[in-house]
């Protein structure tokens, strides 16, 4: 389970972040929907430790991930931009952050070797990651958040820079692993995404969570035929009201 409790943050006299509250059940897809900028990676980096709120709290199954080191295999993380060590090969980097989580050696191995065939990375996984597209580096990432199996995965637009085919794969995988009961809490401005396998979705704009519903009620409420209609809907009437 996510719990982000009355969370702000704030740079200087920007509030980047304004008393958001939400929490994703074990075995719910909750995405976060929002503009560029909106404060959807803000959240999530605070969640995760990499960076430190201002007020409010962020737990991962009742732990906030600054209590200790440990409490950090409580989850797997897909960043939105994928920096990646340029000099070391799929493989090595795969062996390195599983050996760091602590995977038995013989587990890790066929780990790779099954998702690099399913990614069709096989033919790369001995190539510097350097030479990787923006697509192959997200999927080594999806491989990282995955490879210890932990119980929640925060995922931060997981289908940016894959082709249509592969961005179907990661929809239907996600939508796999919440029937495994795995808790995933992803962000995307891409609306087709959420519409496609959320149970609900928090729409942000400017910092503020400005509603949560279940993608067909929300459109039903708006009178929109599509979560992309209705999301401007949503947003432009708060705008209007402010």
């Amino acid at each position: 389970m996510i719990e982000i409790k009355n969370l702000s943050k704030r740079y200087g006299k920007i509030e980047a972040v304004k008393n958001v509250d939400f929490s994703v059940k074990n075995g719910e897809i909750f995405c976060l929907l929002g503009s560029n900028g909106a404060g959807k990676t803000t959240i999530i980096k605070i969640l995760i430790d990499l960076l430190e709120a201002s007020s409010g709290e962020a737990l991962i199954d009742g732990k906030s991930m600054r209590d200790d080191v440990m409490s950090k295999m409580l989850f797997g993380y897909l960043p939105e931009q994928p920096h990646l060590y340029k000099r070391l090969t799929g493989r090595e980097f795969l062996n390195i952050m599983g050996s760091l989580k602590g995977v038995e050696k013989e587990r890790l191995d066929e780990f790779i070797e099954l998702w690099s065939r399913r990614l069709e990375l096989d033919g790369r996984m001995n190539s510097e990651m350097g030479s990787y597209s923006k697509g192959m580096k997200q999927k080594i990432l999806f491989m990282n958040a995955m490879v210890h199996d932990p119980p929640n995965l925060v995922l931060d637009e997981p289908t940016v820079g894959l082709d249509p085919r592969f961005s179907q794969y990661m929809k239907k995988k996600i939508e796999r692993l919440s029937h495994e009961n795995k808790t995933i809490l992803m962000s995307t401005h891409i609306t087709s995404v959420a519409e496609d396998i959320a149970d609900r979705v928090g729409i942000i704009d400017r910092g503020e969570l400005l509603t949560i519903s279940s993608p067909d009620d929300l459109m039903d409420r708006t009178g929109r035929d599509t979560l992309e209609e209705a999301f401007v809907e949503v947003i432009d009437d708060e705008r209007r009201n402010a």
